[in-house]
């Protein structure tokens, strides 16, 4: 059963080689390989544990060291995802911080359990009696505090980035990080469940302490063989691609440019509005919010601006709408109709089937297809 954490062991060390030899590394790369690695080293030092215990302790030094790496994970994952949500991300003195409980554990875990003789460390462990300590509850409390935390912070980063990019782009399929969110994802509900199981146990003392460790980190390896079937399938996380996620950080640009119309709200909006229906930029896969904005002649963040606090709505949106009333238009002609539904889609600006699909539904409440036969 425990080949499950080799398997795992290897597939970390695998992926972070795979990584390493990516031709054109970015900081966020590096970030990534450190995953990798603390997971290789947490993964395969519980296996070693275990092969200890087997063998009656010969390994005094390895006992109970896995633990320490766990308060690294949060903070591997925060900074890879920070450093891909954010393109101006830079190391900051500041964010020695989320060393912090590692290095307070490790000093705690030193003079608590590391430093007692092994005879003493064989007889907590042989009869799981840390178990009722104090600090063992209190270091799982820790545990599940500090990565469940970082996960959702995570989360939060990839939520406001989504949000930027919406107000920047009309398709963010290259760029809406769907790769970090399943990563992250995965990993949240993956340490959940984790936490969960060693909760569980100090109220109803199910499974010894072993089994717990072998049994979490056999789903640690698991999220290791997804997370690199998915990362080999997204095609640019370990290979170099010319498609990865945009660097533009989708913030509004900071052209000094000044209007040629009249920049009240309500008489731009007239312009707006009429610029759209007659020059139809929408058509446009690649649209974005600056170029709008240069073809309008007014500043990038004048335009942001005035889409949500006058429209309600962002870039992003306020285009796939006109989209969706083109492709609205053109399902009814009779030169259309022998295009397929994504054939009319592609020549109303949109870009792929996901996309299309999604924000179909999200204006007219029903599938394109249900509309067309809806109208027919």
């Amino acid at each position: 059963m425990e080949y499950i954490l080799i398997i795992g062991t290897f597939e970390a060390i695998f992926l972070l080689m795979l990584l390493l030899g990516k031709k054109k590394k970015s900081l966020p790369d590096y970030f990534l390989g450190v995953i990798f690695l603390l997971y290789a080293i947490s993964i395969g030092s519980v296996y070693l544990e275990l092969q200890n215990i087997r063998n009656n302790f010969a390994y005094s030094a390895i006992i109970s060291t896995s633990w320490v790496f766990l308060f690294l994970h949060g903070p591997a994952l925060w900074f890879y995802v920070k450093s891909l949500s954010d393109p101006e991300f830079r190391f900051k003195p500041l964010y020695l911080l989320h060393f912090i409980p590692f290095i307070l554990f490790s000093v705690f875990h030193y003079f608590n359990f590391i430093n007692l003789t092994v005879q003493e460390k064989i007889r907590f462990l042989e009869n799981d009696l840390f178990k009722d300590e104090v600090s063992y509850k209190i270091t799982v409390l820790l545990i599940a505090v500090s990565t469940i935390s970082y996960n959702i912070w995570a989360l939060n980063l990839i939520r406001r980035r989504r949000e930027t990019l919406m107000q920047q782009y009309s398709k963010i399929e290259d760029i809406d990080l769907g790769w970090l969110r399943a990563l992250t994802v995965a990993s949240l509900i993956s340490y959940s469940v984790n936490v969960s199981l060693f909760g569980l146990d100090m109220i109803f003392h199910f499974a010894t302490y072993n089994f717990l460790v072998f049994l979490t980190n056999s789903f640690a390896s698991v999220y290791i063989l997804l997370l690199g079937y998915f990362g080999i399938r997204q095609g640019n996380i370990f290979i170099s691609s010319a498609g990865e996620i945009s660097k533009s950080g989708g913030k509004p640009t900071s052209d000094k440019k000044t209007s040629s119309v009249k920049t009240t709200d309500d008489s731009f909006i007239g312009t707006l509005i009429r610029n759209m229906e007659e020059k139809q930029p929408y058509l446009d896969p690649e649209i974005t919010v600056s170029k709008l904005s240069e073809m309008l002649n007014v500043r990038t963040d004048f335009l942001s601006e005035v889409l949500n606090s006058q429209l309600d709505q962002n870039f992003f949106d306020f285009i796939n709408k006109y989209r969706v009333g083109e492709f609205k238009n053109q399902c009814t002609l009779k030169a259309n109709r022998h295009l397929s539904i994504m054939g009319i889609a592609y020549n109303c600006g949109f870009n792929s089937k996901a996309s299309f699909y999604r924000a179909f539904r999200k204006f007219e409440g029903i599938s394109p297809s249900a509309y067309i036969e809806k109208v027919s």
